[in-house]
C-alpha cells in the first residue's frame, strides 16, 4: 500500500484510474513530455490506461511507489516517484530512483521541490533508501535545480532515450545519499 503524504500545500498519494482525465491532457502536451524519457507524444488515454495497469503490477511486487501530486484544493498538478531503480529491479538494495513530472500551467510555482523532498523523507526514513539517483536532460535546467535544492550531487552523464522526442538526449545524472538528505533536512 501506498502512503499519503502531506506537505504544506500538497497531498502526495497513490495514483489511481480516477486520474487518468487529469494525467492525459497535461502529458499530451509536448513542452512537458520532451523532459520525460518514457514517455509517447502524443499521449493517449490507452498510454493512461496501459501506464497505470503497470503501476500496479509493478506496486504489488514491490517496485514502485508512484504519487499523483494534488494542490489542497484537490486538482491534480502532476507526479513524483520513488522507484527500485530500473537497472535490475531489485528490491531491497536500499537504491531508489526518483522522478517527478509537473504540468506546465504548474511549473515555477515550487510544487517538484516540495512533493520531491516528501517523498525522498519517506524513501530513507520508511522504505529503508540508502541512496536515490535521479537524471535530467540537459536543456531541462529547472528539473536540475529542483535537484540540487534537494542535495543531489552530479554522478555523470549519460545519453537516454526520449519517445517523445524520438532521438537519444545528454542526461545529466545524481545521487543523494540519506547522510547528505539528513544533513540537508536539518539545515
Amino acid at each position: 500500500m501506498t502512503p499519503e503524504l502531506r506537505t504544506k500545500r500538497l497531498k502526495v498519494r497513490a495514483v489511481c484510474a480516477d486520474d487518468i482525465p487529469a494525467i492525459v491532457p497535461l502529458l499530451n502536451d509536448f513542452v512537458d513530455v520532451r523532459n520525460l524519457a518514457p514517455i509517447p507524444h502524443p499521449y493517449s488515454e490507452a498510454d493512461g490506461r496501459a501506464f497505470l495497469a503497470r503501476t500496479e503490477r509493478s506496486r504489488a511486487a514491490g517496485l514502485v511507489i508512484n504519487y499523483a501530486v494534488e494542490r489542497a484544493d484537490g486538482t491534480f498538478i502532476g507526479f513524483c516517484t520513488a522507484n527500485i531503480e530500473d537497472e535490475g529491479r531489485r528490491p531491497g538494495e536500499g537504491k531508489r530512483e526518483l522522478g517527478y513530472w509537473y504540468g506546465k500551467p504548474y511549473w515555477g510555482q515550487g510544487y517538484a521541490t516540495e512533493a520531491a523532498f516528501a517523498v525522498a523523507e519517506h524513501a530513507f526514513d520508511k522504505l529503508g533508501a540508502v541512496s536515490l539517483t535521479s537524471g535530467w536532460f540537459v536543456d531541462n535546467r529547472a528539473s536540475g535545480r529542483v535537484l540540487e535544492k534537494l542535495g543531489f550531487v552530479h554522478t555523470g552523464t549519460v545519453e537516454r532515450n526520449c519517445l517523445a522526442r524520438g532521438c537519444t538526449v545528454v542526461s545529466h545524472r545524481v545521487q543523494l545519499t540519506r547522510a547528505a538528505f539528513a544533513g540537508r533536512a536539518r539545515a
